[in-house]
């Protein structure tokens, strides 16, 4: 069982729950999938009632607002195995649990992005993109709008922004603002802002993000691409159009796979083969599309029909000789069925 704090039926968590969902077919399981609406009190009780009325073998939990450890007891105490995805436990809550199969022992580990390049890679994306239209001569300013400030995602995500503040010194931060994962949000924060600022470059925390903001630039005038530069992620459609339009410098992402990636590590703990051996602790690397290589994604899955892909093709108990998971997006590429 999945208990997906976002919505079933659109954004970046329907996008995990679909390549989880094809994923759990290819390798056999019976997936259920409890959703939270993007109110964490909503995904809590929504996910400790069905972890009484499902009485899944796995629960599939996400540290979304930092209320994953109630989740995690409750099924602890019903013997269920749980695994963390996307946003694992903060610092301190991992040191009250004392790590996977200790204080839980039936918390098996947690699988989750590498947030912090990917927000760096993001920056570094404005940066490149204000060099080449001429936009940094007197430095490069730039609006930050983030998800959230209490999601680890999230948090890690910014910690790479801050890197390259640290890195490029002609890089100055205007502002950041929180707009709570919302494109209306992002759209109403960055209309407010460009009344009484002005930059040059928006690193925008996912794409609904930068989708808001950029209607916001075209409302006052400005036009990305030539004089904003605009960076975000998830690998949304409408993203990799704007990329493809020069809109966008990239979107970064592939995250969104999580849900697949799961289930293969699941499918190897059936089977004998334990992630653990490797880590309790997982992390995979997130990729950028830019116009480089986004018409070679789109041909492959732009349609977004994830069945195609081979699953089996990652797992480490069906290739002995792999030495590490390659969730990666040159394996992706490579994966899909009849090529």
């Amino acid at each position: 069982m999945f208990v997906n704090p976002g919505f079933s039926d659109k954004g970046f968590w329907k996008a995990v729950s679909e390549t989880m969902q094809a994923a759990a077919t290819v390798l056999g399981f019976d997936l259920t999938i409890v959703s939270g609406d993007r109110k964490w009190p909503v995904m809590v009780a929504r996910g400790l009632a069905a972890l009484e009325e499902v009485k899944p073998d796995y629960a599939i939990l996400v540290n979304e607002h930092q209320q994953a450890p109630q989740l995690m007891e409750a099924a602890e105490a019903a013997g269920i195995k749980s695994i963390l995805l996307l946003n694992g436990l903060t610092p301190e809550q991992e040191a009250s649990m004392r790590g996977p199969r200790q204080k839980l022992s039936h918390w098996l580990g947690t699988i989750t992005p590498d947030n912090e390049i990917a927000g760096y890679e993001m920056a570094k994306s404005l940066v490149k993109a204000g060099a080449a239209l001429g936009l940094d001569k007197d430095g490069l300013s730039v609006l930050t709008l983030a998800g959230d400030f209490k999601t680890p995602a999230s948090i890690i995500r910014l910690r790479g922004m801050d890197r390259a503040l640290v890195e490029f010194k002609h890089v100055s931060e205007a502002r950041r603002i929180t707009v709570n994962w919302s494109s209306d949000e992002a759209y109403e924060r960055t209309t407010i802002f460009l009344k009484t600022a002005n930059v040059n470059a928006i690193w925008a925390a996912n794409d609904p993000i930068a989708i808001g903001a950029i209607k916001a630039l075209r409302e006052a005038g400005r036009r990305p691409g030539r004089d904003v530069a605009v960076a975000g992620l998830n690998w949304s459609p409408e993203a990799i159009d704007l990329v493809r339009r020069g809109e966008m410098t990239l979107t970064h992402g592939g995250h969104f796979l999580a849900g697949a990636w799961v289930m293969v590590l699941l499918y190897d703990y059936e089977n004998g083969r334990d992630f653990a051996e490797l880590s309790t602790h997982l992390s995979f690397p997130m990729s950028a599309i830019h116009v480089g290589n986004a018409e070679a994604y789109m041909d492959a899955f732009g349609d977004g029909d994830w069945s195609r892909i081979d699953f089996k093709r990652f797992s480490r108990a069906d290739n002995p000789n792999l030495g590490n998971y390659p969730f990666n997006l040159t394996t992706l590429l490579a994966s899909r069925r009849g090529y």
